[in-house]
């Protein structure tokens, strides 16, 4: 049986991180249905966004 102990809560940044790819996501499939390059454009930033946040917030350090 696994303890509690050794848990790290993830913090705001590894959430907004999460928000944004998720969202980048989202935005791209709109982008594919409508064949519109300007939200593609807008699914690139909000995807590197979501990565850059990801790793400010150090997203990694919080798996276990």
């Amino acid at each position: 049986m696994a303890g509690s102990g050794g848990h790290h809560k993830a913090n705001t940044g590894s959430w907004a991180a999460v928000f944004l790819i998720i969202a980048a996501f989202s935005i791209g499939t709109f982008a594919l249905v409508l064949h519109s390059v300007p939200l593609w454009i807008v699914t690139g930033v909000a995807l590197a966004a979501g990565m850059i946040t990801a790793v400010a917030s150090g997203i990694m350090e919080q798996a276990y």
